[in-house]
């Protein structure tokens, strides 16, 4: 014969609270672990980056000479660029102002007479002296035929008494450039 039991079984059940306890401290036991062991290898990586930012720092202790040297050398580099650029600018100058008095001459016409002619950079500035109006007009037209003058103004056109006589004396400004 077969017996059949339709009861439910009943067996002995530990208590509730003292396995979720039990849960409760395995679980707590096991994530201070994790954390431990996390922090761990966190150290480690603390220590490794000290140490590479220490050899960083030494390495860039030791590279202030060469650092030094080259900022020498860019300062240099730098100072002989500027000599270079001004030495440029003085040759043509040189020649634009051998040119331009080689030129002078040849329009200066009788009743004419240059005292000052000064240059600076792209401008020059001409001081003359004439018997007459018409002389001044003519040399001024003249001037203005020439290639690498330009922007030709008369300042001023004054009498002046000079050795017991009276001339007119005249300023020129414009723009030299080649």
């Amino acid at each position: 014969m077969i017996k059949i039991n339709l009861l439910p079984f009943k067996r002995r059940k530990a208590s509730t609270i003292i396995k979720d306890i039990r849960d409760f401290v395995i679980l707590l036991v096991l994530g201070v672990i994790g954390f431990g062991i996390y922090e761990y290898s966190l150290l480690n990586e603390i220590t490794d980056y000290k140490s590479k930012i220490q050899a960083a720092k030494q390495e860039m202790i030791s590279l202030q000479p060469i650092y030094q040297e080259y900022f020498t050398i860019q300062n240099a580099k730098k100072e002989i660029e500027k000599r270079i650029q001004t030495l440029n600018q003085l040759r043509t100058g040189r020649a634009l102002a051998a040119r331009s008095l080689y030129d002078l001459t040849s329009i200066i016409k009788e009743g004419v007479w240059v005292k000052t002619f000064k240059k600076t950079e792209n401008k020059f500035e001409l001081e003359g002296r004439s018997f007459v109006n018409e002389s001044i007009s003519d040399f001024i037209e003249s001037l203005s035929k020439m290639p690498y003058i330009s922007n030709i103004e008369l300042k001023n056109v004054q009498d002046v008494n000079e050795e017991n006589l009276t001339i007119k004396k005249f300023i020129i400004t414009g723009n030299m450039s080649i």
